[in-house]
């Protein structure tokens, strides 16, 4: 039997404030689209050529998550988060100083080295100091991507527009360089380094007493033998193809339609911000309904949306999608590593969200590259956004194949 809790504040919520702030920190990689049009107009480079460079990120951030989340459950996050903070901020320092693609994917790889950091680092931390209350806890945490989305886009626009895209680099990595090293010195990997017990423990107790095997803490290599484990790996597939293409498309697709660059830079930031509302609202929604039901939800929505996305012309339709899409494209992002730590448990959540979302992520190098393939063939981003909302829809049938291992499995 546990011991009692310490009476008090419960230093969790100082792991949730911290891994935010981690979480914010992917919202710089998304500022890409801010800096799209002003790389293109510098050095004259095609659609997919501007848009392979987020690919060329999406491959260095799989293998950083999964270096991260081994690193995070084998030296604790504060060193981890120390050392990705290093990679960031030099990353996005030398990027002011490009005169050609290669070296823009040279330094665009420095940066995405520490970009790890922002998930399964944050995501597995904070599940391992809450049982109860761990949807809000991973909602308010996976939230810091969409403030980061939030507070970066028009921020990066306004420095673009104001200083030049090659100081606004230097500025946004000299900053999240000191950010990120100063939230690293909160962290804790294990509530009982501070003395204390998981919130919530006394569930867990319950639960263990039970037949059911959901709170089983699966090491890495049994968990891959298992069949939800790929399953789980095909669904963020199909999830991450549609994000990461929006997300770098989407502010040149609505200056095509003739909005604003400022405009359009605040619709990206107003997804990023309403996402913070899915993230959390769907992480409390989703523990009481179960996270495979509140992750089918998002992906169905998120289908729809994008078929709408197609037919916008107008501003209140663009207003429609960026806030229904913001919402339960951020509950998606709760709902998977929260589905993941429900079925393997937390002994090795770092390393198996890792390997997932490494291996998923191959869906979000390609999506870049295939749209501004796309629109380079053809002149518009209609295809490309179609392959965006029937691989969301992918997602939600899959998802409905989504069932706890077994021990047995093993």
């Amino acid at each position: 039997m546990y011991p009692a809790d310490k009476p008090g504040f419960f230093y969790g919520w100082v792991i949730v404030a911290t891994c935010f702030i981690a979480a914010t920190s992917y919202g710089l990689f998304y500022t890409f689209g801010v800096f799209f049009k002003s790389l293109q107009t510098e050095f004259g480079w095609g659609r997919a050529l501007t848009g392979s460079v987020h690919s060329v990120h999406l491959v260095i951030y799989a293998l950083s998550t999964y270096f991260f989340g081994r690193l995070t459950d084998s030296i604790g996050p504060r060193r981890a988060l120390t050392l990705g903070a290093f990679f960031i901020g030099i990353g996005l320092i030398l990027c002011s100083r490009i005169h050609s693609i290669w070296h823009l994917y040279f330094f665009y790889i420095i940066a995405s080295l520490g970009s790890g950091v922002t998930v399964s680092l944050p995501n597995a931390t904070v599940q391992k100091w809450f049982v109860r209350k761990r949807g809000l806890a991973l909602g308010l945490v996976t939230a810091g991507v969409g403030a980061g989305t939030l507070l970066l886009a028009p921020l990066t626009q306004y420095l673009i527009t104001s200083l030049g895209w090659r100081t606004s680099y230097i500025i946004l990595g000299i900053c999240y360089w000191a950010l990120l090293t100063l939230a690293a010195m909160a962290m804790v990997d294990q509530p009982g380094k501070k003395g204390l017990k998981p919130y919530g423990w006394q569930d867990k107790v319950g639960a263990e007493q039970e037949k059911d095997v959901g709170f089983h803490d699966w090491p890495t290599k049994e968990a891959m033998k298992t069949k939800i484990f790929w399953l789980i790996i095909l669904i963020y597939f199909f999830t991450n193809l549609p994000i990461h293409m929006v997300m770098i498309h989407i502010v040149p697709y609505l200056t095509d339609l003739g909005i604003s660059r400022a405009f359009a830079a605040g619709a990206l930031g107003l997804i990023g911000g309403i996402s913070i509302s899915g993230r959390i609202g769907m992480g409390v929604l989703s523990e009481k309904i179960g996270w495979k039901w509140g992750l089918f939800l998002c992906c169905l929505i998120c289908s729809l949306m994008l078929f709408w996305l197609i037919r916008v012309r107008a501003p209140w339709m663009l207003l429609v999608f960026t806030l229904t899409y913001g919402f339960f494209y951020g509950g998606k992002i709760t709902n998977i590593p929260g589905l993941i730590g429900s079925f393997f448990g937390t002994r090795s959540l770092g390393e198996i969200i890792g390997i997932i979302h490494a291996v998923s992520l191959t869906g979000g190098i390609i999506g870049p590259v295939l749209g501004g393939y796309i629109y380079d063939r053809s002149g518009s981003y209609r295809l490309a956004f179609l392959i965006a909302a029937l691989a969301f829809l992918t997602a939600s049938i899959l998802t409905l194949f989504a069932h706890p291992p077994r021990v047995r499995e093993k």
